[in-house]
């Protein structure tokens, strides 16, 4: 018999993170988007609930919650902010102190992971490239072997958290080729601390998330000691995937949560607004639209946490293979980043001229949903991905 309840726990999880990211998060987001930053009192919010590292063994600080424990709380944080600026901090900055968790030295661990738990660091992954996103075997930034440390060069594009990593003296999770004539076998994971000195830093504005900063930076001869590599030198494309799928589980809850917030926005629009003498929720087209949505997004957000479950499952016992994470990770994010932006799309019409307009949430959640559509994997890596594990290797080129 299958038991789709949360634990006494993590309901209780859930009625504390929704009360404060009601009572903190949600009244800050215009003052948000205004200033284009997330405002220090939600960092200092954050980390006061131990939110920021939450992934994090007890032993250096964090909590040690699991996949579908940190789900909750995203899918909450989502609620609070539509313009997915604070979960995508969020997300981001978990599933890859988790990633150091698992994979680093104990040397490296000490020396990171305890200023992250504590909110005073914030970690992020630096893989995309100028011309390179999925295809991590085609990456070009470099680091050579010389004694006791790597040294780097290259360039990373499309980074989220570029500003608030520079300002609160974090790093980031890296892609290097350390043979570079392998392909995906002379790949290293390795964290880089951010150095003002050895970055040359270029900010992107986004189409959304305004309170999420995005950029490139370029490094040259950066030393990277060898502790900071995660795994094995050469052995980085085994163990990313488990990052990124970490982190697309996430946004599968995130986005389902911040799509049936809008349709609850909308269904409060739908029984108040009139037309033609009648609130326009009576009328049959409406209603079968918005039947629509709820279901999807119900089956979206239960595929979310089905997702992250299985991701657990995987990690801390091997119930299930990687290739099989793999597919329920990549069907979760593919439908609720596609029906998510469809349902709060769909609200913002509900909405009229309202839903258009600058201070209507749904015009916000629109802009930051769809950048989940390519964040962590585009629609099309999750295809190709779900098609792999169905048909088999042998039919991927």
């Amino acid at each position: 018999m299958l038991d789709y309840t949360f634990s006494q726990d993590q309901e209780i999880l859930r009625a504390s993170v929704r009360e404060f990211a009601q009572r903190e998060i949600a009244p800050k987001i215009r003052q948000m988007i205004k200033e284009r930053r997330i405002p220090e009192s939600v960092f200092q919010g954050l980390a006061r609930m131990k939110l920021l590292g939450m992934t994090i063994p007890e032993k250096y600080g964090g909590s040690g919650a699991d996949a579908v424990m940190t789900g909750i709380v995203a899918e909450e944080i989502a609620r609070a902010d539509p313009t997915a600026s604070i979960p995508v901090l969020f997300l981001v900055d978990n599933a890859w102190s988790y990633l150091v968790s698992k994979y680093g030295t104990e040397e490296l661990k000490e020396s990171v992971l305890p200023a992250v738990a504590s909110g005073k660091s914030l970690m992020g992954i630096a893989s995309t490239e100028p011309n390179f996103g999925s295809d991590i075997g085609s990456m070009t930034s470099y680091a050579e072997e010389s004694g006791k440390n790597l040294i780097a060069t290259g360039e990373k594009a499309f980074i989220s958290l570029v500003r608030d990593i520079k300002e609160r003296s974090g790093g980031f999770v890296t892609v290097l080729k350390t043979a570079r004539d392998k392909g995906t076998r002379g790949v290293t994971l390795a964290y880089l601390p951010y150095d003002e000195k050895k970055f040359e830093v270029t900010y992107t504005e986004e189409m959304g998330r305004e309170g999420s900063s995005w950029g490139s930076f370029r490094f040259s001869g950066i030393e990277i000691p060898k502790s900071n590599i995660l795994g094995k030198l050469n052995g980085g494309f085994h163990i990313i995937h488990e990052g990124f799928e970490f982190a697309r589980g996430l946004i599968s809850v995130i986005s389902a949560g911040a799509a049936i917030k809008a349709l609850e926005n909308g269904i409060e629009y739908m029984k108040s607004r009139k037309a033609f003498g009648m609130p326009i929720g009576k009328y049959q087209g409406l209603q079968f639209n918005l039947a629509d949505h709820v279901a999807r997004m119900e089956a979206a957000r239960t595929m979310g946490y089905k997702a992250l479950w299985t991701y657990d499952q995987e990690q801390k016992n091997g119930t299930f293979s990687r290739f099989e994470v793999s597919r329920e990770i990549a069907i979760a994010k593919l439908i609720s980043t596609t029906w998510a932006f469809d349902a709060i799309n769909d609200a913002l019409q509900w909405q009229g001229a309202y839903g258009y307009s600058k201070d209507c949430p749904e015009e916000w959640a629109l802009r930051g949903i769809r950048s989940f559509q390519l964040a962590e994997g585009s629609r099309e890596i999750m295809k190709l991905i779900i098609a792999r594990e169905s048909l088999g290797k042998e039919f991927i080129r």
